[in-house]
């Protein structure tokens, strides 16, 4: 009975102690604690830090420091739109205002864009982007809210620096609706690149160095719309590769476009005009407005409504299969169209020379329905090695010019010279109307314009005076 009675006791001991800690137990247990906090809070988010009734407190973060912002809780470069890059799941900016960019900002931007990625530039108070800018894949650049104007690039390069430079190997580039303006270029160019696919459309370029405005070989090249300026001694244009270009302008002060085409190409509307910088100089009668060569014998290159005005030697043809001129129009020039070792088509051409109108040194020439205008020496000459073959082409040459000269009572001895040996400052009215690098600009509308239709059958005076092509020109594209 004792021990009986004993584990009664113990039994009724351990009920009523379970009994009086069920309560704190409860009130220990987290589910509880929970509950009791969050019942007077429904339709609040929860939070961890619930402490103070239904209060919430947040903890404010450090701000972002100039030129980042905060994105899932890290301070990131940029304040544009866009996506994240393969840059380490860094939010990428690809639109960038040039007002406030920063130097190299475009750079540091398309090193973290995917392949084939599109950057968009702002300018809405006349900024620039101040830098050189290197492509090593494939990228497409294009400006919005944007208009070019002559002293509003929105792309600079610095000085002796390239303003773009495309790796080889690129797939393709395009650039769309920019200004680009290196004025201290130096020995490098303002676009060069090997072995890609560039396009180009309603570009502006302006360079002032050594070398070229646009340096692309052994690839694919569209221009459309775009416009060069350079001051160099170089070639303004240089290209190699398959060609497509149309409504493209190009002013220089020595050379102005050197193409070698590797495949069949095609020009249209392209114009031509030699600045008024180095007039009078060496360097202008060296000069040439439109060189063509060093084509393979497998290729045929068509252009259509070539313009160059200026330059001692306007067009020169040499090497390859097949070259067509159509409605060639060719201004102020000692020799218009020149040839060797290559094979010409040209019709319907308008061509204003000192010396001769077509000149074949090799190769063969054929001529039909052409216009030579103001030449002293030959229309039309071939030299041992050249043919032509020609119809329907009218020349119209000067008089001599020194037997028509009248002294009236001045009783002197004069030097009479031929009019080709003039300095080229004196050569014809329109060198001095020429706009310089700085002040040039094309002109708007841009658009082809041909010489009057209508000759007159004698234009001995309209070109004594230099002006049988029309009134001197005042920049931009002859109108």
């Amino acid at each position: 009975m004792r021990r009986l009675s004993r584990l009664m006791a113990l039994w009724a001991a351990l009920v009523f102690g379970f009994a009086v800690a069920a309560p704190e137990l409860a009130a220990a247990s987290p589910d509880a604690k929970i509950d009791q906090q969050i019942r007077p809070c429904f339709g609040l988010l929860i939070q961890p830090n619930l402490s103070h009734g239904c209060k919430v407190s947040y903890a404010k973060p450090r701000p972002c420091a100039r030129g980042y912002y905060r994105s899932r809780g890290r301070c990131v470069i940029g304040n544009g739109s866009g996506g994240y890059g393969p840059g380490g799941g860094r939010y990428v900016q690809r639109e960038i205002n040039c007002d406030y960019a920063y130097p190299g900002q475009v750079s540091d931007t398309l090193a973290r864009l995917y392949d084939g990625d599109t950057i968009t530039l702002t300018s809405t108070n006349g900024g620039a982007c101040v830098e050189s800018l290197n492509i090593t894949q494939s990228v497409t650049i294009v400006v919005r809210g944007y208009q070019a104007s002559p002293g509003r690039p929105i792309l600079v390069a610095p000085a002796d620096q390239p303003c773009i430079k495309i790796a080889p190997g690129v797939q393709y580039v395009v650039l769309e609706g920019l200004s680009i303006e290196s004025r201290r270029g130096g020995s490098a160019s303002c676009i060069v690149g090997r072995a890609t696919e560039i396009a180009l459309k309603d570009v502006s370029v302006r360079y002032d160095g050594d070398a070229s405005a646009f340096d692309i070989g052994d690839s694919r090249i569209e221009l459309s719309g775009a416009v060069f300026i350079g001051r160099t001694r170089s070639a303004v244009v240089k290209a190699t590769g398959t060609i497509m270009a149309s409504d493209v302008e190009i002013a220089a002060t020595a050379i102005g476009g050197a193409f070698e085409t590797s495949g069949d190409s095609r020009l249209r509307d392209i114009r031509i005009v030699r600045l008024g910088d180095w007039t009078g100089s060496s360097r202008t009668r060296n000069s040439a407005g439109f060189v063509i060569s060093g084509m393979n014998r497998q290729q045929l290159v068509t252009i259509d409504g070539l313009y160059v005005d200026g330059f001692s030697r306007g067009v020169y043809i040499g090497g390859g299969d097949e070259t067509t001129l159509l409605r060639p129009v060719v201004r102020d020039s000692d020799w218009a169209v020149s040839v060797e070792n290559a094979n010409l088509r040209m019709n319907g051409g308008e061509l204003e020379a000192v010396d001769v109108g077509l000149y074949v040194a090799s190769g063969v020439a054929y001529a039909s329905n052409n216009k030579v205008v103001g030449v002293m020496r030959s229309g039309i000459y071939a030299d041992a090695g050249g043919q032509i073959r020609a119809v329907d082409n009218r020349i119209y040459a000067r008089k001599d010019g020194c037997k028509a000269l009248v002294s009236g009572f001045f009783d002197g001895e004069l030097t009479c010279r031929p009019w080709f040996e003039a300095p080229e400052l004196y050569r014809t009215p329109r060198d001095r109307a020429r706009l310089d690098f700085d002040t040039y600009w094309p002109a708007a509308p841009i658009g082809p314009a041909p010489m009057a239709a209508n000759v007159p059958a004698d234009l001995s005076d309209a070109a004594a005076t230099g002006l049988a092509g029309g009134p001197p020109q005042q920049g931009g594209a002859p109108k």
